[in-house]
């Protein structure tokens, strides 16, 4: 941005208004005071009036935007979206008061009160207990929502809604690690269903309800727990533990008592070794940035740890201004789109998976005359615009950096067409289970269409490839070599 951005705190303005009002010299002679009640009947009273008024909704904005843990989705992306509902909106079960009590999902309230009640039957919790535990806390969970969601609800309602919602959903994740949902009659085909309602942004329950729900077993091993429901584990202890045994059977319908048991009993390091491989690890699970809800958590486990990028440090920088020219001049070429995956494998370079699946997982490396781009493996599927729109929504509506935008934007300087998907596809990095090559073009070209991302994401990735193509274009030899 051009200039200086300037910004006023609440106590500066105060400051400003008061000086303002203050006739200058202490107010000294009559003169100064008559010179000063002119102005103050006119433009001067008006600029007075805009100050207070910046103030008012400076206080107004700061304030809502610390209290809405749990956010709607901006109008604004409504608006955008055709059909929004469909993508924003529960279609088996509530959690919380956005959508609560809605006729559609009525047999979801059913449902919850049935995982509810299994919830204290197993844990052997105590509903009065539980209970108190909320209502204590209660005005500062409500202030979590959107006021206009939740003023209609008293104290008590509020606090058995979140009960029965929290309850419902911690054994509902529960129940999907072990592959026991028949038990609650809940269809396969649903599954998928109340997946995705369980991750929708207006359907979030706070992060710290379900850490005071969260029996012993439950806590200790949420790390494990909360990465078998995200489907971000490469092999399943909880699921494999009786491989092989056949549905039906005796054994197999003891498979839910023991993973259970084992649950009380195995110590998290242990479950950790076995449920985790090698490559895998749990830094961004609750790291320093504190959880909101789970969207937010699945949020921080699919972009992996923070990236360390070497142009964010003040000697790094002098490098760039010397190399690339003014700090705007950098920007401009960070954030142009250069060529689609086809045009950068003409210039020689290769794409390759990287050796995890974080978002940030995104590296480049060149040799002079052939260069590596390493993506992370991503499947795309059915359900996947859900996904990504909510967690679209979740950027937009909170004050975490636009790092999953950045990663969409990103995608979408890769891929133009059809043939930019197969090159991919044929890579290893992206599964496409769409229809069409041409589907999931349109996909990655439409998502994250007007959306402002951030500006260091991968910009070291971006330099070094502005930097790979401008050398493979100005050397005859190198065009030559890799033809």
């Amino acid at each position: 941005m051009a200039g200086k951005e300037v910004i006023l705190s609440e106590e500066g303005l105060i400051k400003i208004v008061d000086e303002i009002e203050q006739p200058a010299g202490g107010g000294g002679g009559d003169g100064g005071g008559a010179c000063t009640t002119q102005l103050h009947n006119g433009a001067f009273s008006d600029f007075k009036s805009k100050i207070r008024q910046l103030k008012e909704n400076e206080i107004a904005s700061s304030s809502l935007s610390v209290k809405l843990e749990c956010a709607e989705v901006p109008q604004r992306l409504r608006s955008d979206v055709k059909d929004a509902e469909v993508y924003y909106e529960p279609q088996v079960m509530s959690f919380g008061p956005y959508h609560h009590g809605k006729p559609h999902l009525e047999d979801g309230e059913t449902l919850k009160l049935k995982l509810a009640a299994t919830y204290f039957l197993e844990n052997h919790g105590s509903e009065d207990e539980t209970y108190e535990k909320i209502s204590r806390n209660i005005e500062v969970l409500r202030i979590c929502y959107n006021p206009t969601s939740t003023e209609k609800y008293t104290n008590e309602e509020l606090s058995v809604m979140l009960l029965m919602d929290g309850c419902a959903l911690l054994q509902y994740i529960l129940c999907v690690c072990l592959g026991d949902h028949a038990e609650y009659g809940i269809r396969y085909q649903d599954l998928s269903r109340i997946h995705r309602d369980a991750l929708l942004l207006e359907n979030q329950l706070p992060y710290q309800l379900l850490q005071d729900l969260m029996p012993t077993f439950f806590y200790d091993a949420r790390k494990v727990i909360f990465l078998e429901f995200f489907g971000m584990t490469e092999n399943s202890f909880l699921k494999e533990l009786f491989f092989g045994i056949e549905e039906g059977s005796f054994l197999r319908k003891m498979k839910s008592y023991c993973c259970r048991f084992l649950f009380r009993l195995l110590p998290l390091s242990i479950i950790e070794i076995i449920n985790l491989n090698p490559n895998q690890k749990l830094e961004s699970i609750e790291n320093s940035m504190p959880c909101r809800h789970i969207l937010d958590l699945y949020r921080q486990n699919f972009l992996g740890v923070e990236r360390s990028c070497p142009l964010t440090h003040s000697k790094s920088t002098a490098t760039v201004k010397r190399g690339l020219g003014s700090d705007g001049d950098v920007k401009d070429q960070v954030m142009a789109s250069f060529r689609n995956v086809k045009e950068l494998m003409a210039a020689g370079i290769r794409f390759e998976p990287s050796p995890t699946r974080y978002l940030r997982d995104i590296s480049f490396s060149s040799s002079g005359i052939t260069a590596c781009l390493r993506l992370p493996p991503i499947t795309i599927d059915s359900s996947t615009e859900t996904l990504f729109l909510n967690l679209i929504a979740y950027e937009m509506s909170s004050n975490v950096p636009h790092d999953f935008i950045s990663y969409l934007r990103f995608l979408d300087s890769l891929i133009d067409n059809a043939d930019d998907v197969k090159e991919l596809q044929a890579a290893g990095i992206l599964q496409n289970n769409l229809d069409t090559h041409e589907q999931l073009a349109d996909f990655f070209n439409t998502v994250s269409s007007n959306l402002e991302s951030n500006f260091h994401a991968y910009k070291d990735v971006r330099v070094k490839i502005r930097k790979h193509m401008k050398s493979y274009y100005n050397s005859r030899p190198k065009i030559w070599m890799t033809q």
